[in-house]
């Protein structure tokens, strides 16, 4: 089914409109407070998208991480240069395709992530707390069906 102008047009607003306001509200915030916190100084955002991003995910190659967070290739591979330096990743060849690399998580990067998502659930809690509880449930219902729908496209 093809959308018409209008309609494309909107989403787009939407989905810039919704980037814009989750830096704000949450990511900023996170990184404001997380940055007192951690025990890891030497990472910068981007380090901390890369091991998001490999939280998510289990193994996934650089070209797939340069794709999702729109860094270019010789950038992340400095970046992922340090997360590993620092053992936080894993490199390892793709058994299916020994021309791959593929990015983990070590163990000491799972425990970081780990305390990372501790931290930004008690923040997340902190920014929610006086909405109202209806509406936290409607809005984890909206996130599921994006998520849904942006991983049909």
């Amino acid at each position: 089914m093809k959308i018409n102008f209008d309609t494309a047009k909107q989403i787009h607003n939407l989905l810039f409109t919704f980037m814009g306001l989750f830096h704000e509200k949450f990511l900023l915030r996170f990184r404001q407070e997380f940055h007192e916190y951690s025990r890891v100084p030497c990472l910068k955002k981007n380090h901390m998208k890369i091991l998001n991003v490999l939280y998510q995910r289990d193994r996934i190659t650089l070209t797939e991480i340069s794709k999702m967070l729109d860094i270019e290739k010789g950038s992340l591979t400095t970046l992922v240069d340090l997360l590993e330096k620092e053992d936080f990743v894993i490199r390892t060849s793709d058994p299916m395709d020994r021309r791959k690399t593929l990015i983990r998580l070590s163990s000491r990067g799972r425990e970081e992530m780990d305390r990372v998502m501790d931290f930004c659930a008690q923040k997340m809690n902190e920014i929610l707390h006086d909405v109202d509880s209806v509406e936290i449930q409607q809005f984890v219902t909206s996130l599921q069906s994006a998520v849904k729908f942006m991983r049909k496209i």
